[in-house]
């Protein structure tokens, strides 16, 4: 593998970070599955593909991924020492100018991983060999920190598609929820409610972090009049207007009428994996097995 010699800017990793497509994010995400899995030397291979087209030098960022999965791929598949240190010191070195984190990656802490697992390399193939599976660290994704503490993802990228439109914004610091804000200016600017759901229009399209999806929640103040949001889940590739599915639940909500610029519904940014599906003939043995509804009790 070739040493990239050229390193871009902060500047220029965040501008050229937006030119990703849809498909090399879920490559990147099927890649830490395998991580997840222990299947380093699959993980290597996804991302490979990635590097082998990518030609800018942002390349290094794939690049470093590439070599932190071939050393833990010569711990636990080949069991070379010499392997595993080489791999992993050089993998440092090209992720390093990537931290706090790219493409949803916590770089960070990925690469504070791997310099531990650096320091506490064995020598010996044996024992490579012993090392426990679970003792391996899960790959970073930026959407948590250790003890589940939320913390920046990257933009949220908003598109106004009407000048009537509002931008989601959030009620506190720490809401986890955006409000979204019916758009009606060219419904007569309001809308009536009935137990039919009807789309209701905001007049923005999104683009999610790398690694996230959007999801729809309804807002507890409309639910307590009767209101209902339908929940809903907006796929990372979708670019077209977020719409919200409304209806009334009973008498409580009759005559009501959304507004141009009411708040309508919460948009929640969620990490998501990509993971492959696989065919197997049984699955493990589990205390529950197949017991479904109410079989746990009260």
């Amino acid at each position: 593998m070739a040493r990239v010699r050229e390193i871009p800017t902060r500047a220029e990793q965040l501008a050229q970070e937006l030119s990703f497509s849809a498909e090399v994010r879920g490559e990147l995400a099927r890649g830490a599955s395998e991580w997840d899995a222990g299947e380093f030397f699959d993980a290597h291979e996804t991302w490979e593909d990635i590097w082998q087209v990518e030609r800018r030098p942002v390349r290094g960022f794939f690049q470093g991924l590439i070599l932190l999965a071939a050393g833990l791929h010569h711990w636990t598949g080949t069991h070379r020492p010499r392997g595993v240190r080489i791999k992993l010191a050089s993998g440092i070195e090209r992720l390093a100018p990537y931290a706090p984190s790219y493409l949803g990656v916590d770089v960070s802490w990925m690469v504070s991983d791997a310099a531990a697992l650096l320091r506490q390399a064995p020598t010996e193939s044996a024992a490579l060999a012993a090392t426990p599976r679970e003792s391996f660290p899960p790959f970073r994704w930026a959407a948590t920190e250790p003890g589940g503490v939320w913390s920046s993802v990257g933009a949220l990228r908003v598109r106004r598609l009407r000048t009537s439109a509002r931008l989601p914004t959030r009620g506190s610091e720490r809401s986890s929820g955006l409000d979204l804000y019916a758009d009606l200016s060219e419904l007569g600017g309001s809308l009536p409610l009935t137990q039919m759901p009807q789309a209701v229009p905001t007049g923005i399209a999104c683009a999610a972090p790398a690694g996230c999806e959007l999801q729809i929640r309804p807002r507890s103040g409309l639910s307590r009049r009767g209101v209902v949001a339908a929940w809903g889940t907006v796929d990372a590739d979708y670019r077209g207007e977020l719409q919200v599915s409304m209806s009334l639940m009973g008498p409580g909500g009759r005559g009501y009428r959304v507004a141009q610029g009411d708040r309508i519904a919460q948009l929640v940014v969620a990490p998501v994996l990509l993971p492959s599906v696989t065919e197997v003939d049984e699955l493990e043995e589990t205390a529950r097995g197949g017991g479904g509804f109410g079989s746990t009790g009260r």
